[in-house]
């Protein structure tokens, strides 16, 4: 939706400038045509790259290390490491399954209609990439149709007011372009977050959960295990060379596994306990606080397999 209500704003933006901003100011045109039409074409790049890459899926045969350090994720019931009966595999962290894609997606965000994609692990990045360039691109075609109209209403001298046809392609622009700054404008912005804190969608809705059941007094707080600090997240989705970050680029990682923060409450103890034990149970541990819940989008057939972060009290009750 995004893609085709950029391109008819394109459209019109050519159009009004070829034909109506010319008689405004030949020069003026020249120069910033062509930087709005790279800017579309970044969007049009990116959003091709979104849709293509498959955001990833678990490889066949792949089992989680009970040992990793790294960690991995387990039922709610059972305490055993997840697994997705539809799919007949298990779950990397992170990891949901998609009644669209009718797949389990490595670091699930959302299914997004607009790509008829899920977006995942491998092409979070050109889906970050895409946002950022729709926001560019309006912002630009907004300040351009803005000038255009301050100067009509000042014209005076060798500046010229619009004529009835160049007025009808402002309101067209404007109409074009406000919907998108600000819808795709607030999109953005919310996933801006969630790249700087290294939290998908999905995990967003369940830190919005942990934090209801701190303030009711339920349960102690929880840090967040993944979030290693704004620019190291960022690295690890647009690359480590900044000057890159706006052209496409592979994601690093396979998706089968992530790095945690240090000091995350006692998740680090939590492994350590379970390499030193060889117990991978984990529903004797009530330091196992946190991993993600796709109750939402998955498949299972059964609460065992629903997955994610599991809240425990004291005594091993899951309050999630």
């Amino acid at each position: 939706m995004a893609l085709v209500w950029t391109d008819a704003q394109y459209s019109i933006a050519q159009t009004t400038g070829t034909i109506q901003v010319c008689n405004w100011c030949y020069g003026v045109t020249l120069g910033l045509t062509p930087t709005f039409s790279i800017l579309v074409a970044m969007v049009f790049w990116n959003y091709i790259w979104t849709v293509r890459t498959d955001p990833g899926t678990v490889p066949k045969g792949w089992k989680p290390d009970l040992r990793s350090s790294e960690g991995y994720e387990v039922k709610k019931l059972t305490g055993a490491p997840r697994y997705c009966r539809t799919c007949e595999r298990y779950k990397p962290p992170r990891s949901h399954h998609c009644r669209q894609c009718k797949k389990c997606v490595l670091r699930m965000d959302h299914h997004c209609p607009w790509v008829n994609n899920c977006v995942g692990h491998f092409n979070y990045g050109h889906f970050i990439r895409f946002l950022f360039f729709v926001d560019v691109a309006c912002s630009y075609h907004f300040v351009m149709i803005s000038m255009r109209a301050w100067h009509a209403m000042n014209a005076s001298g060798f500046w010229q007011g619009p004529s009835t046809n160049e007025l009808v392609f402002l309101i067209l622009n404007y109409a074009a372009c406000t919907p998108v700054l600000l819808l795709v404008g607030g999109f953005s912005l919310y996933h801006f977050y969630c790249l700087s804190s290294n939290q998908t969608t999905i995990e967003g809705w369940e830190k919005d959960k942990v934090a209801t059941l701190v303030r009711r007094g339920k349960i102690r707080d929880i840090k967040f295990p993944y979030h290693l600090g704004a620019g190291r997240n960022i690295r690890a989705v647009l690359g480590e060379r900044m000057w890159l970050w706006c052209w496409p680029q592979p994601m690093r990682g396979s998706g089968l596994n992530f790095p945690v923060a240090d000091g995350t409450g006692k998740w680090e103890e939590f492994h350590r306990d379970r390499s030193r034990t060889g117990d991978h149970n984990g529903s004797r541990h009530r330091t196992h606080d946190w991993s993600s819940t796709d109750a939402d989008v998955d498949e299972d057939g059964t609460n065992g397999g629903r997955a994610g972060p599991r809240l425990r009290s004291i005594e091993g009750e899951d309050l999630v």
